[in-house]
Parts: structure tokens; sequence; C-alpha cells
């Protein structure tokens, strides 16, 4: 039982998400009225990639899939990011393009990660969104900004607003915090301009959920899945085939949002998953904790140690050479109304060529 199901806790904190829910809607009637201002990038369009939930919708994937989509397009992109749980303040440059100019801890796992597999693609980390791309901007003058996680961020202006739902988990009970895991009321899901589901084969009624926003938006709605695209030794880096992992017993670990996701893939490529050590999402990761990792795979016997790519970058440097452990890289594939997706981009970047 989850914190969440508590019904204890539900019944304490409840009042708690009445007052969250009128604080919501104030600020978001206050910008749509306009008292609250939003500022234009006019020289860039600006994409939003967000989500209405806390965290585990698969934004990560889908930001280097519209990165790579639009760069194949001919279009200059740069992404911007607040660089959730990094060290450093301010604007940070993590990448030029050229060359990662920032660690992990000034830049945050999710940016830094980016960095590392976008080569060509400018990123930039900083808390005020409007001053980050007024930086991008000035130096790297994209014909378009990908803004990661900027849905309640609506102090800079966008063209295009993507919201990202896990089919694997839906809106939960359809409460906000801190009784639920939403940001924001389904209602809010009529600001977008795109619903993007992720996971869509591990959704358990993928169905019924369509409905569900159909209810709430007529906004057109993209269906995806996260497909597992390649196992890499963390010491060696040598890629192996996929079918490596078919029938070994495998310790996992990971620090992300949604543990459940990444041991459904892991068992769907035919895997028996042994032990799952569970971090909180974004954790940074300590020696002890790689200590730990390695008892428990002596302990178990196990074949394989088993993490995350977006894990990886975070413990990389702690990695021993006597450690086996593994990472699984994903990738975004678009399983249905891909051209939804390209008729909203062609709507904005037509004069933008």
């Amino acid at each position: 039982m989850t914190i969440l199901e508590n019904r204890i806790y539900r019944s304490l904190c409840y009042p708690l998400s009445l007052i969250y829910g009128v604080v919501v809607g104030i600020r978001n009637k206050c910008y749509d009225k306009n008292i609250f201002c939003s500022f234009k990038i006019k020289e860039s369009r600006v994409i939003s990639v967000g989500n209405i939930s806390v965290g585990g919708t698969g934004k990560t994937p889908v930001i280097k899939f519209l990165a790579d989509y639009l760069k194949a397009e001919g279009f200059k992109v740069a992404i911007l990011s607040r660089g959730y749980k990094r060290k450093s303040k301010g604007s940070v440059v993590v990448s030029d393009g050229m060359l990662v100019l920032s660690d992990i801890h000034q830049s945050g796992d999710e940016p830094f990660l980016l960095a590392m597999n976008l080569p060509g693609v400018p990123i930039v980390v900083e808390s005020d969104r409007y001053t980050g791309a007024q930086l991008i901007v000035a130096r790297f003058q994209p014909d378009v900004i990908l803004l990661d996680d900027g849905f309640q961020h609506r102090r800079l202006s966008r063209d295009v607003d993507i919201v990202t739902v896990d089919a694997s988990t839906g809106f939960g009970s359809g409460l906000l915090l801190p009784v639920g895991f939403l940001r924001e009321p389904l209602s809010s899901l009529r600001r977008a301009n795109l619903i993007w589901l992720t996971r869509v084969n591990q959704g358990i009624d993928t169905d019924a959920l369509i409905s569900r926003i159909k209810k709430i938006t007529q906004a057109p709605i993209l269906l995806s899945n996260h497909r597992p695209a390649e196992l890499i030794h963390a010491n060696t880096h040598d890629h192996l085939p996929l079918s490596f992992l078919s029938q070994k017993k495998v310790l996992l670990f990971s620090g992300i949002a949604n543990h459940s996701a990444f041991e459904n893939t892991v068992e769907a490529l035919g895997s028996n998953i042994v032990f799952h050590k569970k971090f909180p999402d974004h954790h940074h990761y300590q020696t002890h904790d790689i200590q730990t990792i390695a008892a428990l795979a002596e302990k178990n016997t196990i074949q394989l140690i088993l993490t995350t790519e977006k894990d990886f970058v975070r413990l990389k440097n702690l990695i021993t050479d006597n450690l086996q452990i593994y990472y699984l890289t994903v990738e975004i594939q678009i399983c249905h109304q891909e051209e939804n997706l390209k008729s909203i981009l062609r709507s904005i970047l037509c004069d933008a060529e």
C-alpha cells in the first residue's frame, strides 16, 4: 500500500487538497484573464512538453523524440529545462550543441542525459523559463525551443502545449496533491493542444482513458510506447542484443518515478527479476548504495544487474570494474495518430522555415 492509498492519510490531507485546488484555480484564472502576464519569445517557436501529474509520464524520451524529429526536418532546436534537483542556481548552459559544458550536479539528471544523447542541440537550465528562453535566443538563435516540464510554468508563452499522460497509471484517483498525484485538475487539459499518451502497451484500459480525456478536451490524442532500444554495459559500453536478457536472473535497481514501468519492460524481454532495489526519484547515488546493490546481487546469485539510462548517468563514476552493471535505453515508438503531431507542428513551423 502506498501513502496515497492510506485512508487515514487521505482523510487528514483532503482539506489540504481542496485548498491546493483553489490556489491552482486562482492562479490559472489570473493567467487566463491576463492579470498575470505571459511573455512571448518572438524569435523562436516554443513547444512545451509537460503533464498534470507528478513525475513519471515519460517526458524525457518525448523531448528527445521531438528534438530528433525537428532536427531531421531541418530546424535548429534548443531545449530549456528547470533542471530539477540540480545543485546550481541561475542559468546554466548544459550543452552548447558541440560540448557538454556542465556536470550532472549543475544541470540535473534529465538535462544531462539529454545533452549526452543529443549532439547539435543546445540545452539550458533555468527556473525562470522566460529568462532562460531569452538566453537561448541570444546565444543560439534556434527555430524551436522545447520547453521541458513547462505546462505549469505559464510566464513563458508557448505556441504548442503538449501534455503527456502515462497510460499505465492514468490519472490515479483523479485527486489533487497531496491526496492524489495531480498537479492540476483534469479540466486543465483544455489548455493542451495535444494529449500524448505514453506506455500504451502497458495500459490496463487505454480505451477508457481516452474516453475520459475526450469528455474533457477536444485536443487531438497521440498514442506511443516506450520501446527498449539498447542494452549497454556500464563499464565497457559494449552494446548487447536485447535477447541477452532472456531467461537471465536479474537484479534491478532504479531511482525513477515509475518503478513498475521499468519492471514491466524488463519482464517483457524475458528476464527473471529476482529483486528490485527501489530508490527515490532523482536519487543521487553514493558509494554505499553501490555496495548495497553488490551485496544483494551476491546474496541472490543473480546473473545480471540492470538499471535505467537515467540512473546510469547519476552513478557512472561510482561503478567499479568488478561490478557487472548494464543499463537499458528506451525510445519513443508512435503507434497511432502520428498525423496529429505532424499537423500541429506544421501549423506553427511553416513560416519558420
